[in-house]
């Protein structure tokens, strides 16, 4: 079982709008933001196992690698979930917008 967020700076449309759109991978509506880099190098210094649960993953970003500085999508297990307050505490520290998947509501 698992759990998916996304985090993302800012966008045409609503969070759940813009949730829907990146798990489809649609990036259109979102701008790179210097904040979103900085929410994904701090969440891979901090907890380099998300790199495998972390999107875009690094081979998405030879195609376009504008979109590390544009959102940021995390599917966690169980087990990573305890990384979850953490993870808020940077979004919010670096001013992001989220989603969460599994209640379907912003965080």
């Amino acid at each position: 079982m698992s759990s998916d967020f996304g985090f993302w700076k800012c966008g045409v449309g609503g969070p759940e709008e813009t949730f829907d759109n990146l798990a489809e991978g649609d990036t259109g509506d979102l701008v790179v933001s210097p904040d979103v880099l900085q929410f994904r190098e701090e969440l891979l210094t901090r907890w380099p196992d998300l790199e495998d649960v972390l999107e875009p993953s690094q081979f998405d970003l030879e195609e376009e690698p504008d979109d590390a500085g544009k959102y940021v999508l995390l599917t966690l297990s169980v087990r990573q979930l305890d990384y979850l307050p953490g993870i808020l505490e940077m979004a919010k520290g670096n001013g992001l917008v989220g989603f969460s998947g599994v209640a379907g509501e912003p965080i």
